[in-house]
């Protein structure tokens, strides 16, 4: 159940409490505490939900002067990579000369279900595309197709629509079409993963991409079906990514948070377990006071929980 806005700490000053880093310090894998201790609270009496609502208004505040058109960023919404209404993506960039950037993937969550790539009314998740500009990226926000009118393999042969697209487009915008990383959180993060271990929905060159950033993910199917997935039990084990997984050779960074679904973090621990045991232990994180929603809403602010780990880890992309 969400929490009523009333029930939240106030946040009208929130910006004060962010702090100025240059890097996010990261110890045992757990990133340490810089979340604002007002949103800190926020986020904890929300709980380890999904209440995207609730979480938009405790990082609002900080994106108030954020209003499009951004300066020195030029956006292109909704270019059609396919046929169906939800085969649209946005591209964000500086605009300058110099080609050849990395380019970052976003792909949002919502279980399959729900979820856009540009949330109305908020400024999520524009704040990723513009964080990913200021870093010196080209970046690209993606919608896909959902359940209950679509079913495996369609979101995955979009994922794989789009790197194809960006393959073929994304040097006019002053990308590197050769230098891609994915980036997802939740079904995001899942759809990533499964398009990485399915070699059908790659075409003659492999899967085409560098690197991948995996939030919150889910990786094993297990025994619960989806709208998405099914419920056949053969079938959602083959449609897992666990075993795919340890046969990758990119880098990846995977994360839960302190505040995250259990499932999700019982997934993560576990996905991690499984890589270290077959040698190729990824970049790990434990978000501390995040929650599953609020780790990407905070990408853009003086918090870099997130933002500094995965600037890092993007930039170490060749």
């Amino acid at each position: 159940m969400s929490v009523s806005s009333a029930e939240i700490p106030e946040v009208r000053d929130v910006r004060k409490y962010f702090f100025v880093a240059a890097i996010s310090l990261v110890v045992s894998g757990t990133a340490l505490a810089q979340v604002p201790p007002e949103i800190a609270a926020g986020i904890r009496k929300i709980g380890p939900i999904v209440d995207t609502v609730n979480t938009a208004k405790l990082y609002a505040p900080y994106f108030e002067d954020q209003k499009e058109p951004y300066p020195g960023v030029m956006v292109t919404r909704d270019i059609a990579y396919g046929a169906d209404p939800l085969n649209k993506l946005d591209v964000f960039t500086s605009g300058a000369a110099q080609g050849g950037k990395t380019v970052v993937v976003y792909v949002h969550g919502g279980g399959f279900e729900r979820g856009n790539k540009q949330q109305p009314g908020t400024p999520f998740y524009d704040n990723i595309m513009l964080w990913a500009v200021k870093q010196g990226f080209v970046g690209m926000n993606m919608n896909y197709r959902l359940a209950p009118k679509n079913h495996w393999p369609d979101a995955h042969e979009d994922m794989a629509a789009v790197v194809r697209w960006a393959k073929a487009n994304i040097a006019q915008y002053g990308g590197a079409p050769d230098r891609i990383v994915l980036w997802g959180e939740s079904a995001g993060a899942s759809l990533i993963s499964g398009y990485l271990t399915h070699p059908q929905f790659w075409g003659s060159g492999g899967h085409g991409v560098k690197a991948a950033i995996l939030n919150s993910g889910f990786y094993d199917n297990g025994t619960t079906g989806s709208k998405y997935f099914g419920d056949d039990l053969k079938e959602l084990a083959e449609r897992s990514s666990v075993e795919g997984m340890k046969k990758l050779a990119i880098p990846l960074l995977i994360s839960h948070t302190e505040v995250d679904l259990p499932d999700a973090i019982v997934q993560a621990e576990s996905i991690n377990k499984v890589l270290c045991g077959a040698g190729k232990c990824p970049k790990y994180l434990v978000l501390k006071d995040h929650s599953h929603v609020s780790q990407n809403y905070a990408i853009g602010t003086s918090d870099l929980s997130l933002a500094g780990p995965a600037l890092e880890f993007i930039r170490a992309v060749k």
